[in-house]
């Protein structure tokens, strides 16, 4: 009797914490695209961390427009991610751990965040290359960055993969045992 109702427990948890997260990856959807926006109404406060050397003071409502649609490459890549976690996270808070569906979901995320890591690449040298766009010859820029945190999301992007490739093997393993059942 009491196995029965630790178990019980044990999945209500798994519940809660489930819903929790799926919240959690909605919030973090919606973040990014919102947060851009306050970033290029302000981009002269955050335009010396965010494109270091630079060189432009001022921006106008066009380079503010189309810095915020390049920034979106890599961010709507994020909220792809984000949606698909949401979704895996609500079959777990419905109770359905081990499903293919949930492999196909984990291995979506995972995707993002291997493809975040080229799309931020990319999204920063159009940067530098669209805001230094009407200066004079000799002064434009083309900024390519790749940090260790770029590799570091990689890496994560990688292990999700395999943890994604676990899963559905789990989720047939689980329905073969089902069937015979």
């Amino acid at each position: 009797m009491s196995e029965v109702r630790s178990d019980e427990r044990r999945r209500a948890r798994l519940r809660r914490l489930a819903g929790i997260m799926r919240w959690v990856s909605l919030a973090l959807a919606a973040f990014g695209p919102v947060v851009l926006i306050g970033v290029w109404m302000r981009f002269e406060v955050f335009a010396p961390s965010v494109m270091p050397g630079l060189g432009v003071g001022t921006f106008s409502g066009l380079d503010r427009i189309g810095g915020y649609a390049i920034s979106m490459l890599p961010a709507a890549i994020g909220v792809w991610g984000f949606l698909n976690l949401a979704a895996l996270f609500g079959r777990f808070a419905a109770g359905d751990l081990f499903d293919a569906g949930n492999a196909v979901r984990l291995r979506r995320f995972a995707i993002s965040l291997l493809a975040v890591v080229p799309a931020k690449v990319v999204a920063h040298a159009l940067l530098s290359v669209w805001l230094t766009r009407a200066m004079p010859p000799g002064s434009r820029q083309l900024q390519i960055s790749f940090s260790s945190d770029d590799v570091v999301l990689f890496a994560i992007g990688l292990l999700m993969v395999a943890l994604a490739t676990v899963l559905r093997e789990a989720a047939e393993i689980a329905d073969e045992n089902r069937q015979f059942v």
